[in-house]
């Protein structure tokens, strides 16, 4: 078996050419990049919590692991680890799913009132007009710099035919087909 070595790339270049990449600068170059838009679910205290995320990605087939990460600053990142799971709903493009996707993105709204949605076999809320839900265990939680990520490991899976929704730069909309 080969051992792979990291690189210390400071080691290779010299840094003092370089020069800091902003936040800003960062948000915009990857607004470049065609994601994905989810809502994560939770179980909250008797009630269900979510919020829109497009920091989602695929990280094990066996075993079934996916990931997704928080701001630090959020307020509610306690909720999604005392609960001990999560559901990624990938959301669709019809207006059902967009008016969803932005409510979910306010900072003080009641996100489920008027939302199509059921509890999942795992006891985590699984929104209607996703065309993929995931439900989820918590695994693990790992620093992200100003970020935490959090992977699950996918424990039932539903899905429904339907167009996604994509997020570029800094616009919703349809993912054309």
């Amino acid at each position: 078996m080969e051992t792979i070595t990291p690189i210390d790339s400071r080691d290779e270049q010299d840094e003092t050419h370089m020069t800091p990449v902003s936040a800003t600068a960062l948000r915009d170059a990857m607004g470049h990049f065609l994601t994905g838009v989810t809502i994560v679910t939770t179980r909250g205290v008797g009630e269900p919590y979510g919020l829109t995320v497009n920091s989602f990605n695929s990280v094990s087939l066996d075993p079934p692991l996916i990931l997704w990460s928080l701001d630090l600053g959020h307020d509610r990142g306690d909720l999604f680890r005392q609960a001990g799971g999560f559901t990624v709903n990938v959301m669709g493009s019809d207006s059902d799913c967009e008016e969803l996707i932005r409510i979910f993105a306010r900072t003080d709204t009641e996100r489920f009132s008027g939302a199509d949605w059921h509890w999942g076999p795992s006891g985590q809320p699984v929104l209607a007009c996703a065309i993929a839900s995931l439900e989820c265990r918590l695994w693990a939680e790992y620093p992200g710099g100003d970020h935490v990520i959090f992977v699950g490991e996918v424990v039932n899976i539903s899905t429904r035919d339907g167009q996604p929704s994509a997020y570029f730069k800094g616009q919703l909309s349809a993912f054309p087909s």
